[in-house]
């Protein structure tokens, strides 16, 4: 699998760690053979807006929107798409007392997840995702914040 980092915002991502993150979690989700890339789209609050009522009827900013595209066959072929509010992401490492790079990992491993499947509609989704969160963003060198 391959993973294309895009920024439609003038922020400094942390390309490395988010690369590190990648590699992680691919290890263990990713199911053999699974080809494609992933799509990793820094972008700002209007447009999570524009995405979330369009797909998901709610009309209202969000930090981490992820879509699941396609089994791909080859590795020209999208997997998934993982868009995140940096204006968002900026206000949530403030209200968390990190950083936005820490805050930025935290959110592209939650949209990872969710593209290998995860989902935090009950309580116990929602304790698995924050538990492999926690493994991962640890493992890639990063924080954890519940």
């Amino acid at each position: 699998m391959k993973l294309n980092i895009f920024k439609q915002t003038k922020v400094r991502v942390p390309r490395r760690q988010i690369e590190s993150l990648f590699n992680k979690v691919i290890q263990t989700e990713s199911k053999k053979g699974n080809k494609g890339q992933i799509n990793l789209i820094m972008t700002t609050d209007s447009k999570l807006r524009k995405l979330n009522s369009q797909f998901r009827g709610i009309d209202s900013v969000t930090d981490v929107l992820s879509f699941n595209l396609d089994q791909p066959e080859d590795m020209d072929s999208i997997f998934g798409e993982i868009y995140i509010a940096i204006p968002t992401a900026f206000r949530q490492a403030k209200q968390y007392d990190t950083t936005l790079s820490e805050e930025l990992l935290r959110l592209t491993c939650h949209g990872f997840l969710h593209l290998f499947g995860y989902d935090h509609q009950t309580t116990s989704q929602r304790q698995k995702m924050q538990s492999l969160e926690e493994q991962y963003l640890l493992a890639a060198g990063g924080q954890y914040h519940a």
